[in-house]
């Protein structure tokens, strides 16, 4: 993994745009939601009904989260949606030629199961056990924003110190709550030896990004496109070696980039600042971490020597 002659190889499985050839090339996906992982297609199947399919090209989160209410949450948010998409995204992961996989899982289903907290994180553990073949499953616990921080988080904290879970996100508005409100959880979790991520810079701008990162201590940040604008910012995570899981196709789908080929990517990596690629939700965007590389160099965006070092990288901790 990582031999020169493999980068040199998927540089020209890009070049040649080889789905299949670039499918068997390892990767990474260390910015993924387990309830929208799966492909819609696949969803459907499941569902045995029509899904009315996501806009091409949407506002806001706002927006995203609309569609999602009207359309998906019907047939996945229940405790069986939630168990199949969990599944279905780890093994269109395999496929997909995934080798590392941090997939987060939403606090708030513990809600669906009736002996809460230890259901919830007794089915993660039965997942990460059985589906893990193939791939370095590691269970993310996610937390969002949307929702009042003193429930989420004392959830949270019996996952964080359940032993399953091996990172944990917040995501969702960024500027719905503070921070800081979940500070306490953050360090609870970093004592218990999780990575550490969050949402900032998707919406936020450069000053958000650095408030979240220094209070919370994040290892990585979930998108943090913001952070192009900012010299002194990618400076700064340059300094201390933050990764950026970014979501290409997730941010010109929602509206925070242009479009793939004035990404702010280009100026991150060009400013040596840490980065991986990711699907984010392959259920709305309908994009594969393959298929998120492929764009970016037909794009023109970066070119495959720099692809070829991201996917190399990705695989590093």
């Amino acid at each position: 993994m990582g031999h020169s002659s493999d980068r040199t190889d998927f540089a020209e499985a890009l070049r040649a745009g080889d789905m299949a050839r670039l499918a068997a090339f390892p990767k990474a996906d260390r910015h993924c939601h387990s309830i929208f992982g799966a492909s819609l297609q696949g969803i459907q199947a499941w569902a045995g009904k029509p899904i009315e399919p996501p806009p091409l090209r949407m506002a806001d989160l706002d927006e995203m989260r609309k569609y999602s209410h009207r359309a998906l949450y019907p047939h996945i948010y229940n405790r069986a949606g939630f168990e199949h998409t969990a599944e279905s995204t780890i093994l269109e992961a395999i496929q997909d030629g995934v080798r590392i996989l941090e997939m987060s899982l939403d606090v708030n289903f513990i809600q669906y199961y009736d002996d809460g907290a230890t259901g919830f994180i007794g089915f993660v553990k039965r997942l990460r056990e059985t589906r893990g073949e193939g791939i370095d499953f590691r269970p993310e616990i996610g937390v969002s924003k949307n929702r009042d921080p003193s429930p989420q988080v004392a959830l949270a904290r019996e996952c964080v110190d359940s032993g399953v879970f091996r990172s944990i996100d917040l995501y969702g508005n960024e500027h719905a709550q503070e921070p800081e409100a979940y500070a306490a959880l953050y360090r609870r979790a970093a004592g218990r030896g999780l990575k550490l991520k969050a949402h900032a810079g998707e919406f936020g701008d450069a000053r958000q990004v650095e408030r979240t990162l220094r209070a919370l201590g994040l290892h990585e940040i979930q998108h943090g496109v913001a952070a192009a604008a900012s010299v002194s910012l990618m400076s700064l995570l340059r300094a201390e070696g933050i990764r950026l899981n970014i979501c290409p196709s997730s941010n010109v789908a929602l509206s925070a980039a242009a479009d793939l080929a004035r990404h702010p990517i280009r100026t991150l990596v060009r400013s040596r600042v840490r980065v991986s690629i990711n699907s984010d939700d392959k259920t709305i965007f309908g994009k594969s971490v393959t298929d998120e590389y492929l764009g970016l160099f037909r794009a023109g965006t970066l070119t495959a020597p720099e692809l070829e070092a991201i996917r190399v990288d990705s695989l590093r901790d």
